[in-house]
C-alpha cells in the first residue's frame, strides 16, 4: 500500500567542462596536444527505506490481509516486521577528472603514416564521498567488546598512475608485379594495424550501494514473533516503526569496495586490410583483439561455511551464539566487496563488404566470429540466464579461476546485413500514377547471431560454503536435457522431475543434483550452453509524396521479425506482448517439463505497424 519505499531515489550531476586542443603543423608531422578538465558536483539519493516499512504476514488462523486490517504483524510465511533505515540517503559524490595527451601523425612518404601518443587520466575517487566506503579485513573484531575499525570512517587510495599510449600504422602499398602486385598495385589497398590502451572509470552503483550499506545506513526492525499468547504475532504494528537506529553490529552486512581499487584498464589490437573494388564495392578484412585488466568484480570475503571452517577467538568466557554469524570470520557478517579481479580477453576475426550508394541501392554485410572469455562478467546477477555475480567457490578460497569461460557477453558468430534499395519504377513521381505508385524506398537489416550463454545451477547449496551458488555434476555421456536430483525414496537414489519423478539411474542423466550440505561442489564449468540464437529480419517499406511547397506526406509500413523466428531475450516490439523469461535451468527447483526448454520463454512475434505523416 502507498508508493514504493526505495523513492525518492535519483540524482543530479552539474558538470563544469574545460576541453583545448592544440594542432601545428610542422614539415610531415602533425602534433597535437589537448587536455580535458572537469569538474562534477552531484547530489544523489540512494534508494534506503527511509519513511519505513510495514511488512504483515499470516498468522492465527488469520490471512495476511486480515492481519493488516487488524493491524497484527503474524509471522509466516516471511516474517512481520516494522522496518525503517537511519542514515542519509543524500550523498554527493563530486570529483575533479582531469586528462593529458600528446600525439604525432607522421606521414613518412605517400604510402606509410604512423600516429604515436599518451594520455594520461585522472578520474578523481568518488567513492570517497561516502563516509565509509572501504572493506576494512577479517579478523579485527575485539572479541570482548565486539568492535573493530568496520565502523570507522575511512578512504579509498587515489590512482594517480594510469598513463595510456597509442600506435597506429596506415600502409598503402604498392608493388610493381606478382601477386602482390595484382592485389597492391594501384594504391586502393590500405594495411592499418594499432595498439591503444586505456582505463575506465568509477560507475555510479559503486558508490551507491556503499552509501546504502552498514555502517553508513542502519537497517531498524521491530519483529513480530508468534507465541501462545499472541497467535496472530505482535499487536499494534504500524504503531511500532523504529524512531532511533539500534547499535551498530559487525554481524551487519556490508557492500563496500576494496580500499586499494583502481581504474580497470583495457588493451585493444588490430590488424587489417582494405580494398576498394570496382562497382563502388569496399572489402575490410580484420583481426581484433582486446584484453580487460583489474575489471570491477564482486567478491564474498566472507562466506558462510561449515562449523569446522569458522575461526572464532578463543575467549575466557564463551561469546554468546547471537555474536556468531556462522561465516569464515564469525565475528563478521556479509561482506560482498568490490574488487579489480575480474580479467577478459577477447579476440575476433572480422569482415565487412560494403556497397556505396549507387543506382538506387547499398548494401552493408558484416560478419564476426570471436571468443570472449572472463571470469565474470558483471558485479550484478542476471536472472534469465543464471549469470551469478560472484563466483560458485568464494574467491577466498580460490574459486575465481574455475570460473573462467566464455563470458555472458560472447557471441561467436554474428552476421548483419543491411540494404537500402529505391524501387526502380517512377521514381520522379510525375502525375497521379506516379505519385501513387512511385517513389517507394525498401530499407532492411537482417540479423543472425550465436545465444546468449546459460548457466546451469544445482540449487542447493551443496558445499556449504558460500551459499547456494553451486552447480551439479556434469555427465557428458547422459541424455541432453536430462536431470536427476537425489531421492532417499528412490530405487536408484535419484528422480527424473520431469518424468513424474519415477526412479532413474544417474547415468542416463546428463545433468545430476547434488544434496546440500554434500561437503563439495559439482564438476560442471560456468556458462556451458547456450540459449537459442537470433534469426531476424525487420523491414520498412516506405514513400514520400510532395504535395505541395509547404506539405508533404509520408507513409511506412514498419515489419518486424517478417518471418515469425521465436526470438529469445529480444522483446516484441508489442505492448501486448508478455513480459519475457529466461530459459529455466536450475536442477533442483526448475519446474516440471521446463528445465532447459527454450520453448517456455516467450519471442518476440512478427508486427507491422503503419505510420502516415503530414508534415507542413
Amino acid at each position: 500500500v502507498g508508493i514504493q519505499t526505495n523513492i525518492p531515489q535519483g540524482r543530479v550531476a552539474n558538470n563544469y567542462l574545460f576541453q583545448d586542443t592544440v594542432t601545428h603543423v610542422r614539415g610531415n608531422h602533425t602534433f597535437r596536444i589537448g587536455t580535458e578538465q572537469m569538474m562534477q558536483r552531484s547530489r544523489q539519493f540512494a534508494p534506503i527505506v527511509e519513511r519505513g516499512l510495514l511488512a504483515y504476514r499470516s498468522g492465527g488462523g488469520f490471512t495476511e490481509f486480515a492481519n493488516f486490517v487488524d493491524d497484527f504483524g503474524g509471522s509466516g510465511p516471511g516474517t512481520g516486521s516494522a522496518r525503517r533505515d537511519f542514515g542519509s540517503p543524500a550523498y554527493y559524490p563530486e570529483l575533479y577528472r582531469h586528462a593529458y595527451f600528446a600525439q604525432d601523425r607522421w606521414r613518412t612518404n605517400d604510402a606509410l603514416t604512423l600516429t604515436m601518443g599518451v594520455r594520461y587520466e585522472h578520474f578523481g575517487t568518488p567513492v570517497n564521498s561516502v563516509s565509509t566506503p572501504a572493506f576494512t579485513g577479517l579478523f579485527n573484531i575485539d572479541p570482548t567488546t565486539f568492535d573493530g575499525p568496520y565502523r570507522l570512517r575511512n578512504k579509498v587510495r587515489a590512482d594517480d598512475n594510469n598513463f595510456a599510449p597509442t600506435l597506429g600504422i596506415a600502409y598503402s602499398p604498392s608493388f610493381k608485379s606478382g601477386m602482390l602486385g595484382a592485389l597492391f598495385g594501384d594504391k586502393r589497398s590500405v594495411i592499418r594495424t594499432g595498439y591503444q590502451m586505456g582505463y575506465d572509470s568509477f560507475f555510479n552503483n559503486i558508490a551507491s550501494n556503499a552509501a546504502t550499506s552498514s555502517p553508513n545506513v542502519v537497517a531498524t526492525s521491530v519483529i513480530s514473533t508468534v507465541s501462545a499468547a499472541n497467535p496472530r504475532g505482535i499487536a499494534n504494528l504500524s504503531t511500532l516503526l523504529p524512531t532511533t537506529p539500534r547499535p551498530l553490529s559487525p554481524l551487519d552486512a556490508q557492500t563496500l569496495v576494496d580500499p586499494k581499487l583502481v581504474n580497470p584498464y583495457f588493451q585493444r589490437w588490430s590488424l587489417g586490410v582494405q580494398r576498394e573494388l570496382p562497382g563502388n564495392w569496399l572489402i575490410d578484412m580484420s583481426y581484433v583483439g582486446s584484453k580487460g585488466t583489474k575489471l570491477f568484480a564482486q567478491e564474498d570475503l566472507n562466506p558462510l561455511v561449515p562449523a569446522a571452517m569458522r575461526i572464532t577467538p578463543t575467549t575466557t568466557t564463551p561469546i554468546p551464539a547471537n555474536r556468531l554469524s556462522g561465516r569464515y570470520d564469525n565475528l563478521q557478517g556479509q561482506r560482498n566487496i568490490r574488487t579489480n579481479a575480474g580479467d577478459s580477453n577477447y579476440h575476433a576475426g572480422q569482415l565487412n563488404v560494403t556497397r556505396r550508394f549507387a543506382q538506387g541501392f547499398a548494401v552493408t554485410g558484416a560478419y564476426t566470429y570471436s571468443k570472449l572469455i572472463d571470469n565474470g562478467s558483471d558485479i550484478f546477477t542476471f536472472g534469465a540466464i543464471n549469470a551469478q555475480a560472484m563466483s560458485a567457490v568464494p574467491s577466498i578460497f580460490g574459486g575465481l579461476p574455475r570460473e573462467r569461460a566464455v563470458s555472458m557477453f560472447d557471441r561467436t558468430h554474428r552476421t548483419s546485413i543491411t540494404y537500402v534499395y529505391d524501387l526502380p519504377f517512377l521514381r520522379e513521381q510525375k502525375g497521379l500514377v506516379g505519385r501513387v505508385i512511385g517513389g517507394w524506398q525498401l530499407t532492411g537489416v537482417l540479423t543472425f547471431e550465436t545465444g546468449v550463454p546459460l548457466n546451469v545451477v544445482n540449487g542447493q547449496d551443496a558445499d556449504s560454503i558460500g551459499g547456494n551458488l553451486d552447480r551439479p555434476d556434469f555427465n557428458p555421456n547422459g541424455r541432453f536435457g536430462v536431470r536427476a536430483i537425489p531421492n532417499a525414496a528412490s530405487a536408484t537414489g535419484y528422480v527424473n522431475p520431469d518424468n513424474n519423478n519415477a526412479p532413474i539411474d544417474k547415468n542416463e542423466a546428463m545433468f545430476i543434483g547434488i544434496a546440500a550440505n554434500s561437503g563439495r561442489t559439482g564438476n560442471l564449468g560456468r556458462n556451458t550452453l547456450r540459449t537459442p540464437g537470433i534469426n531476424n529480419w525487420d523491414m520498412n517499406l516506405s514513400k514520400k509524396v510532395a504535395i505541395t511547397e509547404r506539405f508533404n506526406l509520408s507513409f511506412r509500413a514498419e515489419f518486424f521479425n517478417v518471418l515469425n523466428h521465436p526470438q529469445f531475450g529480444i522483446p516484441s516490439a508489442s505492448a501486448f506482448s508478455p513480459v519475457q523469461a529466461g530459459i529455466s535451468a536450475n536442477v533442483f527447483t526448475s519446474l516440471p517439463g521446463q528445465f532447459l526448454k527454450k520453448e517456455v520463454p516467450d519471442g518476440g512475434a512478427r508486427i507491422i505497424r503503419f505510420n502516415l505523416k503530414l508534415a507542413f
